[in-house]
């Protein structure tokens, strides 16, 4: 009985199946020596990442490879065989190539009594070599051709991430030597936009960003976009080359469009804390894309807030009667002033309470100027001249007349009758309630004013609460 052995053989980079068979069991008669091997005629490994290469041997007598010897950069194993072999596993194996040319060793496969030999090459490519200089400059608006350079010793290929970037060559075959390449952007009708472009060479890529001028639109720089609290303008210069329109967010603000500025605008802050408005500017026409810029403008609050004020979404105010005497105080020490507080919704009890007032040491003499109204006691207007003289009109109020406040307002200004007075008047929803001239306590001292509050003069057992909804301030002069 004899055995035939049926061998597959399959080369890491074979594109087909070869087939051969090893009589095992021959008479001395039959004995005839055979050598067979399924390996390809050429193999080629990569550089950077060498893959192993195998082969099948399958031979009735010894057989050798040779022709690496000189190659040091491969290791063969086996490289021999002293019997004679069924089937034989050949695996080639090769270091990185340190080198910027390719190399290549030509191994042969024979065996004793036969006359055949298999010559299998073995080829490396180069060291992986990708050097880039991208474009230095930035693109004109009109459109314009710049240099870049690679350096590589691989097939290379080029590539932008916009269709408005073009290059001479896409791709090429590198020689180890510095190669230019021009880049154009076509002309630019928006405003300033970027690409990205792409290097390919092996298994390397080098990306660098290139960046063209257009069409401008943007805000100069400001260092600090504010408006005083007490109200006033700020000039925002634009840098542009095309038609545009500006919007405003917060309608308590005005912007006004010049030729190269955006003016903007805010009168006194009357409510309860810090208001901001983002400004923009965009181009007139859709002909520019989605294009705009923006700058965020503030105004700080006029007031401090002190004993539990509750301050609302809206910018108001709730004062509630507790023990800790809410109030709202001016920032700024005021001389002469007319000051308005609108109402929202408000609920007075028995005893209920609300004074609008300034008595601390920013005023000569420790003066007083109060305007009080409260159910459980004293209904006034009243000037105190450091403490030794009172000046004092009262007025009439009912609950119901206070549940229905819509404005509350106090003047002290000037008194134009009386030179050196100070003239104090109450305005309940516009109508008058009561009025008085005093001596006024800014007369000795020009630089004094007084930090005016309003809320809870004194704390009250009531379940009295209101909103102000905003606090107008009017400076008035001597």
């Amino acid at each position: 009985m004899k055995t035939i052995v049926k061998i597959l053989s399959v080369g890491l980079l074979a594109a087909a199946c070869q087939q051969f068979y090893v009589d095992t069991q021959m008479t001395p008669d039959q004995a005839v020596a055979k050598l067979e091997c399924d390996a390809l005629e050429t193999y080629t490994i990569q550089g950077d990442k060498p893959q192993a290469v195998s082969f099948k041997v399958a031979s009735t007598t010894p057989w050798t490879i040779t022709g690496y010897e000189k190659a040091e950069w491969l290791k063969v194993s086996p490289v021999s065989s002293a019997f004679s072999s069924l089937s034989e596993d050949i695996v080639i194996n090769a270091v990185a190539n340190p080198n910027y040319q390719d190399r290549s060793a030509t191994l042969t496969l024979s065996s004793e009594g036969t006359d055949t030999t298999y010559k299998i090459v073995i080829n490396q490519t180069r060291k992986g070599k990708l050097f880039v200089q991208g474009v230095i400059d930035v693109f004109e608006a009109e459109g314009n051709t710049l240099p870049f350079t690679i350096e590589t010793n691989l097939a290379w290929e080029v590539r932008s991430d916009e269709q408005w970037l073009s290059f001479d060559k896409n791709s090429g075959v590198g020689d180890g030597t510095v190669q230019t390449i021009n880049a154009t952007a076509a002309a630019n009708a928006s405003v300033s936009r970027k690409a990205t472009v792409t290097v390919s060479a092996g298994e390397d890529k080098v990306s660098f960003e290139v960046n063209q001028k257009g069409q401008s639109l943007e805000f100069l720089p400001v260092e600090e976009p504010v408006i005083d609290r007490m109200g006033g303008t700020l000039e925002l210069g634009v840098k542009t080359t095309m038609n545009w329109v500006v919007e405003c967010d917060n309608s308590d603000f005005t912007v006004v469009k010049e030729a190269d500025k955006v003016v903007v605008s805010a009168p006194f802050n009357n409510k309860f804390k810090a208001r901001t408005a983002v400004i923009t500017i965009k181009p007139a026409s859709g002909d520019f894309g989605d294009v705009s810029s923006t700058v965020e403008v503030s105004q700080d609050c006029n007031f401090e807030l002190s004993g539990g004020c509750e301050v609302l979404e809206d910018g108001s105010v709730k004062f509630s009667a507790s023990s800790d005497k809410p109030r709202v105080t001016t920032k700024d020490r005021i001389r002469y002033a007319s000051i308005v507080l609108t109402m929202g919704d408000v609920h007075f009890g028995d005893k209920g309470h609300l004074c609008l007032s300034t008595h601390d040491a920013g005023l000569t003499g420790n003066s007083e100027l109060q305007c009080q109204v409260n159910l459980d006691g004293n209904k006034r207007l009243r000037t105190n001249g450091g403490n030794t003289s009172y000046n004092t009109a009262k007025f009439s109020i009912s609950k119901d007349e206070l549940n229905a406040l819509k404005t509350y307002q106090v003047d002290f200004v000037p008194d134009t009758e009386t030179p050196g007075n100070i003239h104090l008047e109450f305005f309940y929803n516009g109508t008058s309630m009561a009025s008085l001239s005093s001596p006024s306590p800014f007369v000795d001292d020009p630089e004094s004013g007084g930090h005016y509050f309003f809320g809870f003069e004194s704390s009250k057992d009531d379940d009295s609460w209101y909103i102000v909804k905003s606090c107008d301030i009017t400076l008035k002069g001597e």
